[in-house]
């Protein structure tokens, strides 16, 4: 399904430098059609069961090759990989949607690519705005988040959370650690067998399917907390 653009990161992976990438500008675009082709289909396919994507195409999702190197150690000039964020406003949306990542494996590493949803990096307003309702919601949220197929199929990215209550919030609220978290953002890792394979776009909308209560949830938080001037 995605050889050309699987193929194409893995040879950036290893000549990562401007005169490659302007050798083989033709290869890249050749792959970034691949992808982008993909991600229209996907588009579609979303917009079934989640209208409120609206009507963007895959030029409203799909990020730059190129890296910001400004205030960056690694001054190496193109990402490794292809992501789209498919949302109401493309991949610059605050609003909870759904990444698509293909990420080849680089110097033995595991494959990085992967399905994943939720809110990454929220500012401080929209963050108390999540954690508002989760807060007030608590049992609507658990239910979500430990729906079998749901908790069976995610994992979360744990490694941002405070160590102690969110400022506002009671000390002695049940389910704490639900609202602990600095990023409400869940994924899973996509084998490259099934990156090549007929069955990426149906296994796709069958993962991203399960996101759509925990997105509507995150996106009622957000729309009526920021709308009430929270």
């Amino acid at each position: 399904m995605l050889r050309t653009s699987i193929s194409f990161l893995r040879e950036l992976i290893a000549n990562n430098y401007k005169d490659w990438f302007d050798a083989n500008r033709n290869y890249y675009q050749e792959a970034k059609n691949e992808f982008d082709r993909f991600i229209d289909r996907l588009i579609v396919e979303i917009r079934l069961f989640d209208p409120t994507i609206g009507s963007i195409t895959a030029k409203d999702c799909v990020y730059r090759i190129y890296r910001d190197v400004r205030f960056s150690n690694d001054k190496t000039p193109y990402k490794n990989h292809f992501g789209a964020y498919i949302a109401q406003g493309g991949r610059k949306s605050l609003l909870g949607g759904y990444y698509f990542h293909i990420e080849p494996a680089d110097a033995g590493y595991l494959d990085h690519s992967m399905w994943a949803g939720g809110i990454y990096s929220p500012d401080a307003p929209m963050l108390k705005a999540i954690r508002t309702d989760i807060y007030e919601h608590p049992e609507e949220y658990k239910a979500i988040i430990r729906n079998k197929e749901f908790a069976g199929t995610f994992k979360w990215f744990n490694g941002n959370m405070l160590s102690a209550a969110p400022k506002g919030f009671p000390k002695d609220f049940a389910d704490m650690d639900l609202i602990k978290r600095k990023d409400y953002t869940f994924y899973r890792y996509i084998d490259e067998k099934t990156l090549l394979s007929n069955c990426l776009l149906e296994e796709s909308i069958r993962v991203y399917k399960l996101t759509l209560p925990f997105n509507r949830f995150m996106n009622r938080a957000i729309q009526y907390h920021l709308e009430a001037d929270f």
